[in-house]
């Protein structure tokens, strides 16, 4: 049994991740601003709340919605996921990042830019902190039940994608050390399999300066 940190594991993708690891057998650590239950602890990344300890952890998701308000979401999104990335680089821990498409198209959405924005400096820190990283950047997401899987690299692609789908990504990217380095989207696509994850992480090109 491995140990996981989900930061946002209450959210609604977030605990579609949590409900996964914990149904393979593993003990799962909830990060939340509202902890419920005995495996959950308080963090709110915008208030600076001291990070739990990530001694003993095998793996961090980070799954989080920033907030409307720019600086609030230049705290979690930038900020905050920095703190998380530089704690499991000493800690010498992997890191899985749930983020969106439009990280390099922010002005094609004016009205959520900021966020967009917030969240490109996040993956940055992540990437620069020295952590063991994947990024996972879903399209627009829904709740309904996953069909196939479209994997892509490049952030050009329009469309929408399961959350349930986004939590297989993520989890089977804890377990597999070649996503590690690598970012990519996802979308919904009814003419592709359920992808085969080894073989997909194996193909995808790591990031410049990964």
């Amino acid at each position: 049994m491995s140990t996981f940190v989900v930061v946002g594991g209450a959210g609604r993708t977030g605990r579609r991740i949590t409900e996964r690891l914990a149904k393979d057998g593993h003990r799962v650590v909830v990060a939340s601003r509202n902890p419920e239950g005995d495996e959950t602890v308080e963090l709110d990344l915008a208030s600076g709340t001291p990070l739990p300890s990530l001694t003993g952890a095998d793996g961090v998701v980070i799954s989080v919605e920033p907030p409307k308000d720019p600086g609030a979401a230049d705290a979690v999104m930038h900020l905050g996921v920095a703190a998380v990335a530089e704690s499991a680089a000493r800690e010498d821990i992997p890191v899985v990042l749930v983020s969106q498409i439009y990280l390099t198209r922010a002005a094609e959405h004016p009205e959520m830019s900021e966020r967009i924005e917030a969240r490109a400096r996040g993956e940055r820190a992540l990437r620069t902190s020295g952590a063991q990283y994947t990024i996972v950047r879903p399209s627009w997401l829904h709740d309904l039940t996953p069909g196939g899987v479209r994997v892509e690299q490049g952030d050009t692609g329009e469309g929408r994608i399961s959350r349930d789908a986004v939590a297989e990504a993520v989890v089977a990217a804890l377990f597999d050390p070649a996503a590690s380095g690598k970012t990519f989207e996802l979308y919904d696509d009814p003419d592709s399999d359920t992808p085969d994850w080894p073989t997909v992480f194996a193909a995808l090109s790591p990031d410049p300066d990964a």
